[in-house]
């Protein structure tokens, strides 16, 4: 049986989607939600262990929205969400963090330097 940690990677473009997909697939078991309808689902009917979680999303809630939710559910209220988005400023940051966002990634990211920042999160990862 493996161990990996279960990644739920909300991000409303398929494109970012399948290149984060196939980046941590090795150190990572991987969902996604495409939409927020997808996102309830899956955290109706699965349990993870950490969120990626992007603040533009298409729909009628954001990012921030989704983490603050994260945050008062009591299986999600201390697991790793790393906030990957195109929104690059200060308060942007600063939102996220007091959200509950445990990190901040600006895209483009370096594939290399978001699995590394996902094993620093969870070490057993990068025994893959």
């Amino acid at each position: 049986m493996d161990n990996k940690p279960k990644l739920l990677i909300i991000e409303d473009d398929e494109w970012i989607l399948k290149i984060f997909s196939k980046v941590l697939e090795k150190n990572f078991e991987i969902n996604v939600a495409q939409t927020i309808q997808a996102f309830y689902f899956s955290i109706k009917s699965n349990t993870y262990d950490g969120f990626i979680v992007d603040l533009s999303l298409r729909g009628e809630k954001n990012g921030l929205q989704l983490i603050e939710e994260l945050r008062q559910m009591e299986n999600y209220f201390k697991v790793p969400i790393v906030v990957v988005t195109a929104n690059a400023l200060k308060r942007d940051r600063d939102n996220s963090l007091k959200a509950g966002a445990t990190k901040f990634i600006t895209k483009p990211v370096d594939n290399n330097v978001l699995l590394q920042e996902l094993i620093d999160l969870f070490p057993n990862a990068g025994n893959k």
